[in-house]
C-alpha cells in the first residue's frame, strides 16, 4: 500500500482548510478595521486638539455670563455694574457692563438733567437689552447721535430698559420704578411677536415651562369680574416650573458636561444647532405642557377647539404643531387667541394710562420680525390694538422695504436679533417719526 507524500500528510482536511482560510480572512478584515478605527480616532483627536487650540487662541470666549438678582416689586434683573458676556459662538462675541440700575445701557441721567432735554425712554425685551452688540451701537444710542446732528434744537437724550423673555405687562414695573422718574417726553415700546405670548402667563408656560401662577416678573391675572390685576413677582418661581419631558439620561448629561468644558465641542454643537434645528424637542415640550395645563379647570377652556396632537407624533413641523405659534401667525380666532389679545390690550392700556398721567407720548416700534414667518406675524393684530388706543406704530419692516432692503437683512445670519444694520434702521425709523412729530419735544 502506497503512502501519501509527507507534505500531503501535514495538510488538514479540505473542510478544515476552508474553515481556517475563512477565519484568517475574518481576522484580516478585523485587523484592517481596527487599524482604520484607530487612525480615525487619532485623526479626530488631532482635529479636536487643533480646533480647541485655535479657538482658545483666536476666540474671546465661548460661554455666556449673565448673572441675575431679584429686585422686590420688579423681578429679576442683571446685577448693577456687572460684566455680561454674550455670544452665539458664530456671529458675535460682546462684553458689556450694566449700569447702576441693572440694565445694559449707559448710566441714566439724573431726573433734573433728563427734564431739561427731550428724553426718550425705550422699553422692551431682548431687542432692547441687545446683548449682541456693544452699547455704543444700540439703536437708542444711535438715535441720540443722529438727533444731535439732524435735530439739534430738540436736545434728544435716551435711556433703555430691556430684558429678554419679558412682555409689556412684565415691563410695567420698569416704567414705574425707573423710567417715569426721568420724566420722558416720549416712551417707546418695542413690540415683538413673542410679546403676545409673554404677556399671557398661560403661554409663558407653553414656551418656557413657567407656572402661570408663579412668574419671575410682574404678571397679570384675570379677576372675578373679568378685569385684570397685577401679580407681584415670585423670587422662588423656579420651584414651580412645569416639566413636560423626561430628564435626559445620565450618558447624555455626561456628554453635555464634557461639551460644556470643551470650546471645540461647544462650537461644533452650536454649528449643528444653528444649521439643523432640532424641531422634535421643541415640539414635544411645547405640546406636552398644554396637555398638563388642560387638567387645571382655569385653563382647560382655552384649549377648546384647538388641535389636539400627541407629543409622540413628531411628523408635523414645529410651527404647525404648536397651536400658539400657528394662531398668532394666521391671526385666527378661538379662545386662546382672543385671551392672548386681551392680555396684550390690558398691557397697552396700562402704559397708555401711565404715559398720559406723566405727560409723555407713547409710540410702538414694531421690529422687522413682525414681517417674518412662521414665528412672525401678528402685525395686523398689533396695529388694531394700537389704533383703538390711538398709539402710533413705527413699522421697521416697512421702513426697511422703503430703503430697498429686506427685513431679514436686519438680523444676524444665525440669530434673529438685530445686527448692526438692524439697530441703525431702527434708529433711522424712529428719527423719521421724530422729525414728523417734533412737537413731542416742545
Amino acid at each position: 500500500m502506497t503512502r501519501p507524500p509527507a507534505d500531503a500528510r501535514r495538510l488538514p482536511p479540505p473542510d478544515r482548510r476552508d474553515h481556517i482560510s475563512k477565519r484568517r480572512a475574518v481576522h484580516r478584515v478585523l485587523r484592517v478595521a481596527g487599524w482604520n478605527a484607530l487612525l480615525l480616532l487619532m485623526a479626530g483627536l488631532v482635529i479636536g486638539l487643533a480646533g480647541e487650540t485655535w479657538l482658545r487662541l483666536n476666540v474671546p470666549f465661548m460661554t455666556v455670563h449673565r448673572p441675575d438678582v431679584f429686585v422686590p416689586d420688579v423681578g429679576f434683573l442683571l446685577p448693577p455694574r456687572t460684566e455680561v458676556r454674550w455670544t452665539n459662538q458664530v456671529d458675535f462675541w460682546t462684553v458689556s457692563r450694566t449700569n447702576s440700575l441693572g440694565f445694559l445701557d449707559r448710566e441714566p441721567p439724573s431726573p433734573a438733567q433728563a427734564a431739561e432735554s427731550c428724553h426718550i425712554a425705550v422699553i422692551g425685551d431682548s431687542f432692547v437689552a441687545a446683548k449682541e452688540v456693544p452699547i455704543s451701537e444700540k439703536f437708542h444710542v444711535r438715535l441720540e447721535e443722529m438727533a444731535a446732528r439732524e435735530l439739534p434744537a430738540l436736545d434728544v437724550t435716551t435711556s433703555a430698559f430691556g430684558r429678554g423673555g419679558t412682555g409689556q405687562i412684565n415691563q410695567l414695573a420698569w416704567y414705574d420704578e425707573y423710567a417715569r422718574h426721568l420724566r420722558p417726553r416720549l416712551v417707546v415700546l418695542v413690540f415683538l411677536p413673542n410679546d403676545f405670548t409673554d404677556n399671557f402667563p398661560f403661554l409663558g408656560l407653553v414656551n418656557s415651562g413657567l407656572d402661570p401662577d408663579h412668574s419671575p416678573y410682574v404678571s397679570a391675572e384675570r379677576a372675578e369680574d373679568g378685569g385684570f390685576w397685577l401679580r407681584p413677582p415670585d423670587p422662588d418661581y423656579h420651584r414651580f416650573n412645569v416639566a413636560a419631558t423626561d430628564s435626559p439620561p445620565p450618558a447624555m448629561l455626561l456628554v453635555k458636561r464634557i461639551a460644556s468644558r470643551s470650546w471645540f465641542l461647544g462650537w461644533v454643537n452650536r454649528k449643528r444647532s444653528v444649521h439643523f434645528i432640532d424641531g422634535r424637542r421643541i415640539y414635544a415640550e411645547q405640546v406636552a405642557r398644554p396637555e398638563l395645563l388642560s387638567r387645571r379647570p382655569a385653563y382647560a377652556p382655552l384649549l377648546d377647539g384647538q388641535q389636539t396632537v400627541s407629543k409622540d407624533n413628531t411628523r408635523m413641523p414645529a410651527e404647525e404643531a404648536i397651536p400658539v405659534l400657528r394662531l398668532l401667525a394666521e391671526e385666527s380666532g378661538g379662545p386662546l387667541y382672543t385671551e392672548t389679545l386681551a392680555f396684550t390690550a390690558f398691557a397697552l392700556d396700562e402704559f397708555k394710562k401711565r404715559a398720559e398721567r406723566d405727560g409723555a407720548a407713547l409710540v410702538i416700534l414694531a421690529p422687522h420680525r413682525m414681517h417674518l414667518r412662521p414665528y412672525g406675524g401678528g402685525l395686523a393684530s398689533l396695529s388694531d390694538l394700537a389704533a383703538e388706543r390711538r398709539i402710533p406704530v413705527v413699522d421697521q419692516g416697512d421702513f426697511i422695504n422703503r430703503r430697498g432692503a429686506e427685513p431679514s437683512d436686519a438680523q444676524w445670519a444665525h440669530d434673529g436679533h438685530w445686527n448692526l444694520a438692524g439697530h441703525r434702521w431702527a434708529a433711522e425709523a424712529l428719527l423719521e417719526y421724530l422729525k414728523q412729530n417734533q412737537e413731542l419735544c416742545e
